[in-house]
């Protein structure tokens, strides 16, 4: 950096796709392609030349929508929010205005209500207790953290972003010490 001058703003917005004569973008077979969109106040967004519904919450926000082959993923804030059907066929892909290319995974869905976190740390012989309940992951394990999502019938025990494991409650009372 040369003297006096100032660091550079964010990174610029991954590029547009390139074009072919006639508007169409293009795209390998089965890529996915993403666009931004503004929700309307009563949850609809414009894509393709539709209307298309995504919901209430999401009134007034700038969203991600993904569009992957029959699928249509709405991303906001790096969150999964919805997936429906994809409204726009395959083969029109390539004209949907500001259409990118993919470049991240779908992103995990929001913890389902009502559901509660814990951490514990995993003992050496690959086990650790949660609710009065002792879970089993094995010796491999042995002394990483791991986040447990306790929903209404099962623990999800997760390491960072990978799931590790499912293990269904044996207590399905109220949880009331962590």
């Amino acid at each position: 950096m040369r003297y006096g001058a100032r660091p550079a703003g964010p990174e610029p917005a991954p590029q547009a796709l390139p074009r072919a004569r006639g508007g169409t973008a293009i795209l390998a077979a089965g890529e996915p392609v993403e666009a931004e969109r503004k929700v309307h106040r009563d949850g609809i967004v414009c894509l393709a030349g539709g209307r298309h519904q995504v919901g209430f919450a999401l009134a007034g926000r700038t969203i991600t929508l993904r569009l992957d082959g029959h699928l249509m993923h709405a991303i906001a804030e790096n969150v999964l929010m919805g997936t429906w059907p994809c409204p726009v066929p395959t083969d029109r892909l390539g004209r949907v205005d500001g259409a990118r290319t993919a470049t991240s995974p779908l992103p995990p869905p929001p913890l389902p209500a009502g559901a509660v976190r814990a951490q514990r740390k995993v003992h050496a012989s690959g086990r650790f207790m949660i609710n009065g309940q002792f879970i089993e992951l094995g010796p491999r394990h042995a002394g990483r953290i791991v986040t447990i999502v306790i929903e209404d019938t099962h623990y999800r025990i997760l390491h960072g972003e990978d799931e590790l494991a499912v293990r269904p409650r044996k207590n399905l009372g109220p949880i009331t010490r962590l």
